[in-house]
């Protein structure tokens, strides 16, 4: 019986610069979506009730498209690397909140938000590492 043939790898456990790059794709879609969000409510007639959600839904979108970003440009190791720009991106926006607006919020509020970003991020590091080159 002949053995299989061993297969090696050189992918690096994570691609930092990707990750990086991906946290900056999401910095960049949350500013943009902000901005568009911001003409939007000013100009049409929707409620600022509406406003949590979509501000919930801009920031999902902003870790689901780094992280295809991100396992786009490493290749490989899609959750690794979706995970990685969803723990970032968490921790920039706890950190921004409570410098510049003093926030405080609930354990478990910040609980479930970090989970729905790790799995948001998951997704799109899945995605990304399909649609690599």
């Amino acid at each position: 019986m002949v053995p299989l043939k061993k297969e090696t790898t050189s992918y690096p456990p994570l691609n930092l610069n990707a990750v990086f790059k991906g946290l900056l794709a999401a910095i960049i879609t949350t500013i943009l979506g902000s901005a568009v969000s911001g003409v939007v409510y000013h100009v049409t007639t929707l409620s600022e009730q509406t406003l949590p959600l979509a501000s919930s839904g801009l920031f999902y979108f902003s870790i689901f498209t780094g992280s295809v970003f991100a396992a786009r440009e490493a290749g490989c190791k899609g959750l690794v690397h979706g995970i990685g720009v969803a723990l970032l991106f968490v921790l920039f926006g706890w950190l921004l909140a409570n410098l510049f607006l003093n926030a405080k919020a609930a354990f478990l509020v910040v609980l479930q938000k970090t989970i729905i970003s790790l799995v948001t991020g998951a997704l799109g590091g899945v995605l990304g590492v399909g649609l690599s080159r």
